[in-house]
């Protein structure tokens, strides 16, 4: 019995291990597969979830549940529309001068390519010896598709349905928000489990809209401090580089990569050296860098600590599966992952992996020393209402 034990286990080790793996690989392809539904229903309920405490203060006013869900999702799109109207107008007049743009950026990026123009002329002569006279070329056939206007129509009718459709869901998410909270809390038997799941449902609802309020006037404080060094630096239209600069500081690593680039393409085709037009990416940098090392771990660490890979992992997936929807609502998917794997006793390990601190039970006199570490949370007081 002794020996086959430990075979047992192998292999129950095995079939856990694939089926973990062969589950994970079906949610995958479902997810992708499904995207033209799942992902307007898993937008709605992050700006639900987002939107909760907005919603939650209006009823304090003691408006209606309905009326108080159309204010907050109507504030929340007059701040979105208003957001992207400061961006849109300046970002239109630079992508019609794009041509323009481009010509003079390949002009200053051709500086860089004199001295290696000698090795380039001795490459091509190179080249020119061993080259074998080709084939004459068949005919070919050439097929045209729509029309790029179409296409745009196209593109635009889907965004405009989906969008609607994403309103219409974070409406009812909103609405019924308290029902389904109520009738999950009812379905746990035991009372400590009730507990748990009512502080779950508080933990994500203030763990989401507080983060992402901390973070929206952290990415504001941004793209104010961007949008005044381009107008120092002489950049046009600064306000628009700190708008779009705030804008893509919400997608992690993706965002400030994709800000560096268009100011460098900015600066290359505004100053006439390389030196001067690498300032506008220069500046943003290092605004990037204090916010990203320094005040953002200093606010966001009293409210919750993510492990930066598991932010990588977490926002390279979602942009895979879904997308650029799918990288903006990575972060707060990974929030909500952290907080019910924080109030799942067999999740906490994940919990403490995505973000946390280790700590070890303690161990009373005379209790035996070998003591496994266990992952230790203080629990704030749950207020009579939240059960």
């Amino acid at each position: 019995m002794s020996e086959t034990r430990p075979l047992d286990r192998r292999v129950r080790l095995t079939v856990a291990t694939c089926t973990t793996v062969i589950c994970v690989i079906a949610i995958s392809a479902t997810l992708y597969l499904a995207s033209a539904y799942l992902l307007p229903v898993a937008t709605a309920f992050v700006f639900a979830v987002i939107l909760s405490p907005v919603c939650h203060f209006f009823e304090r006013l003691r408006l209606p549940g309905a009326v108080a869900c159309l204010m907050a999702i109507a504030m929340a799109t007059g701040i979105v529309y208003a957001g992207f109207a400061l961006v849109a107008q300046p970002a239109a007049q630079w992508i019609d001068k794009a041509p323009e743009t481009l010509a003079k950026a390949q002009q200053q990026i051709g500086k860089l390519r004199k001295p290696l123009k000698t090795v380039e002329d001795l490459s091509h002569q190179v080249d020119n010896l061993s080259i074998v006279p080709a084939a004459p070329k068949g005919r070919t056939v050439v097929v045209q598709g729509p029309e790029l206007t179409q296409s745009l129509i196209a593109s635009a009718q889907v965004i405009v349905v989906q969008t609607l459709f994403v309103l219409i869901l974070t409406y009812f998410f909103l609405l019924t928000r308290h029902e389904i909270r109520h009738k999950l809390i009812a379905f746990q038997r035991r009372i400590g489990d009730r507990v748990r799941t009512a502080r779950a449902f508080r933990d994500v609802e203030r763990g989401v809209g507080g983060y992402f309020v901390v973070f929206t006037f952290i990415n504001i404080s941004q793209g104010v401090l961007v949008g005044l060094a381009c107008w120092a630096l002489g950049l046009p239209e600064p306000l628009m580089w700190g708008g779009l600069a705030a804008l893509l500081n919400f997608i992690p690593f993706l965002g400030p990569a994709l800000t560096v680039g268009l100011l460098a393409l900015a600066g290359l085709s505004t100053y006439d050296t390389l030196l001067q037009a690498s300032y506008p990416a220069l500046a943003y940098i290092a605004i990037s860098f204090v916010e990203s090392n320094i005040v953002t771990p200093a606010v966001m660490s009293r409210r919750m600590t993510l492990n930066p890979l598991a932010i990588m992992l977490a926002v390279s997936f979602w942009t895979w599966i879904w997308g650029p929807v799918g990288a903006l609502i990575a972060l707060p998917l990974l929030i909500m992952l952290k907080v019910v794997s924080d109030h799942t006793p067999l999740l906490q390990p994940l919990g403490v992996l995505l973000g946390g601190k280790l700590a070890r039970l303690r161990r009373k006199p005379g209790a035996p020393t070998d003591v496994s570490p266990a992952f230790v949370r203080p629990a704030a007081p749950l207020p009579a209402e939240a059960i």
